[in-house]
């Protein structure tokens, strides 16, 4: 049998501050990435009904925005999953932690929420309990799996370099430390690569030398994004093996294969390692930036984490991870202004590690979308001294002949929505919601409230470089 899965991810661009997703001139002509992406491959594999065909994962951030900008390819992706439920007896979907993190370089503690959260995204959206999950570029090592058994997932998917012996196919076993095991699946490295960077033509080539299961994972964008008319060729190669077709799922029910150990510290997309993500490893070109970001990145885990033990007890880590009933939409009503500044900071911090910030050599938008997340993680301490110290390290980061002090946004939160609230007035538009913030004129000021902490701002309606916070 043939599972194909595809990995469909967007990273979060949305800014921190006003969780709006400005536009970004390399996407041309479309706003953002995500519109381009979407009209590209989403929307297209959506209307062939390609997704009812596939094992497939999608990152929350991605779905998050389908649902509300691409009902049509959302809803599509619930029924594909669906269909796979009545067709092979197990949903296509497999589940994602919330941010596309590379778990081995974070504290187990933060594995543990990022997990948790994918989970419960993944219960509201799909309406049952995942059996798999997706590792971000497959990064890997025994703890993170340890963690993936302790939220009741069996399974995940890895490649050939990251078992030794280097085996496809499976699910085979991998025994954990704790005495309990997890099954991997692993992907025809050959195969799977042969689609996603040489086109269906090589595919069908070297497909035909491979012989029992054969599990082709690649990024979902590779069909009608990356490959333009790989949503029909995809489509054309489904009609014509429909009987050779499973999900991962169906696979995994008729047992385990073998056992595998796994390379520990291993990833899809970096043969040094994690290297990628931490230091100049060489990956994609020279980037000696990189360990200056994963050191800064860090460095914010580590002052917000301090202040949240200090002020929130023990307690607050089983808090924090009740809080994805918040993200979903959940009252904040049993939260007071401090607890919700702190787990606000949380959910900044997690998504500063976003991995597309390190990915490539060069310093692009998802660099500084994650600047901007570790920025707005230190300003929600309320405390002086951690914002000037990231700064001062920030400063220290050299990029481009410069220092990324230059991509930190020196306008931003409730004084960018007072200026765009002043803008859309001027032009005849009376809303008073810009993102999250509620902005309403009192006399000769305005008042801004930002809903998610219930922090409340005031400034003068003609001095807009200046607000106080109440």
């Amino acid at each position: 049998m043939i599972v194909f899965h595809l990995h469909l991810y967007q990273p979060e661009r949305a800014d921190p501050w006003l969780e709006i997703i400005f536009p970004e001139p390399s996407a041309s002509p479309f706003r953002h990435w995500n519109e381009r992406v979407s009209h590209e491959c989403y929307e297209p594999n959506a209307e062939l009904g390609n997704y009812k065909w596939v094992s497939f994962d999608v990152g929350p951030t991605l779905l998050t925005w389908l649902r509300r900008s691409r009902p049509v390819v959302y809803n599509a992706l619930l029924e594909g999953d669906k269909a796979g439920l009545e067709r092979w007896g197990h949903g296509n979907a497999i589940a994602h932690p919330y941010y596309h993190v590379i778990l081995p370089l974070v504290p187990r503690r933060d594995r543990e929420v990022l997990i948790h959260w994918g989970v419960e995204y993944f219960k509201r959206h799909f309406k049952r309990s995942p059996e798999g999950m997706w590792l971000p570029e497959m990064a890997v090592d025994l703890e993170t799996l340890e963690v993936l058994a302790d939220y009741g997932i069996s399974y995940t998917v890895l490649s050939q370099g990251q078992v030794k012996g280097g085996r496809a196919g499976g699910p085979y076993k991998v025994v954990l430390p704790s005495g309990r095991s997890i099954a991997v699946f692993i992907r025809n490295d050959a195969v799977s690569n042969a689609l996603a960077f040489q086109g269906f033509e090589k595919f069908a080539e070297t497909l035909r030398g491979v012989e029992g299961d054969v599990v082709v994972a690649l990024d979902g964008e590779t069909f009608g994004h990356h490959i333009k008319g790989g949503d029909k060729l995809l489509a054309d190669f489904i009609s014509r093996h429909k009987d050779h077709l499973a999900n991962l799922g169906w696979l995994y029910e008729r047992g385990v294969k073998g056992e595998v150990e796994i390379v520990e510290r291993t990833s899809w997309s970096c043969p040094h390692g994690l290297g990628r993500w931490s230091r100049d490893c060489g990956c994609d070109g020279p980037a000696p930036w990189r360990e200056g970001l994963r050191k800064l990145v860090d460095w914010v885990g580590e002052a917000v984490d301090k202040a949240f033990e200090e002020r929130l007890g023990p307690g607050g880590w089983d808090t924090l991870k009740r809080y994805i009933d918040v993200l979903m939409g959940g009252d904040r009503g049993g939260y007071t202004t401090e607890q919700l500044k702190l787990l606000e900071a949380q959910r900044a911090k997690l998504a500063a590690n976003t991995s597309d910030a390190w990915f490539f050599a060069r310093v692009g938008i998802e660099f500084g979308i994650a600047v901007k997340w570790a920025l707005r993680a230190v300003e929600l301490l309320d405390d002086p001294s951690p914002v000037e110290e990231f700064m001062r390290r920030l400063d220290e980061i050299a990029i481009d002949g410069k220092t990324a002090l230059a991509l930190c946004p020196r306008v931003r939160g409730p004084l960018m929505a007072a200026m765009m609230y002043v803008a859309r007035a001027t032009a005849g538009f009376q809303e008073e919601r810009v993102g999250p913030y509620i902005v309403k004129p009192i006399n000769d000021e305005f008042e801004i409230v930002d809903e998610r902490t219930r922090e409340v701002f005031r400034f003068r309606h003609d001095l807009l470089w200046g607000f106080e916070k109440i």
